[in-house]
């Protein structure tokens, strides 16, 4: 109960909302259309479950945070544990931008795009390819160094 007032506040502040908007969702269905068909059934089985999408960095990084984390299907295999990125490439209106789905320890947590939420706006996104990521740098690191400098 706490959780839904403490979201309830963030949704009032335009923190985040219960909702993806379309460039979060094409980006999601276009990176989860990569993975093995098993893995994709238990990504979308965690999806149906009810989560707050908790946006950061003007946007950039929106982190799903889940009501019922301890009884989601986590995913299996090498996507089990650890962080594991899907790069997404995306057409916006006349412009290339990419984004990242985040895999970590299971769950589908978040997304990373390199632009703010405010450029999708009025703009048409399409899915131009995807591929998984060996990096385990995303743009979250690179934020972060740009907002607060190097270790």
């Amino acid at each position: 109960m706490l959780a839904y007032l403490s979201d309830g506040l963030r949704f009032l502040f335009r923190e985040g909302s219960w909702s993806l908007k379309p460039h979060e969702e094409k980006t999601i269905w276009a990176a989860l259309a990569i993975l093995p068909d098993d893995q994709t059934a238990l990504a979308k089985k965690q999806l149906d479950e009810q989560f707050f999408v908790e946006r950061q960095s003007d946007g950039r990084i929106p982190c799903f945070r889940y009501y019922a984390e301890g009884r989601l299907s986590r995913l299996t295999g090498k996507y089990a544990v650890g962080d594991h990125f899907i790069s997404v490439k995306l057409k916006a209106g006349d412009r290339k931008v990419s984004g990242k789905l985040v895999l970590h320890d299971g769950l589908v947590f978040g997304l990373e795009f390199s632009k703010p939420s405010s450029f999708f706006r009025h703009v048409g996104v399409d899915v131009i390819s995807a591929s998984c990521d060996d990096s385990s740098i995303g743009y979250t690191a690179v934020i972060d160094r740009a907002e607060h400098g190097s270790d």
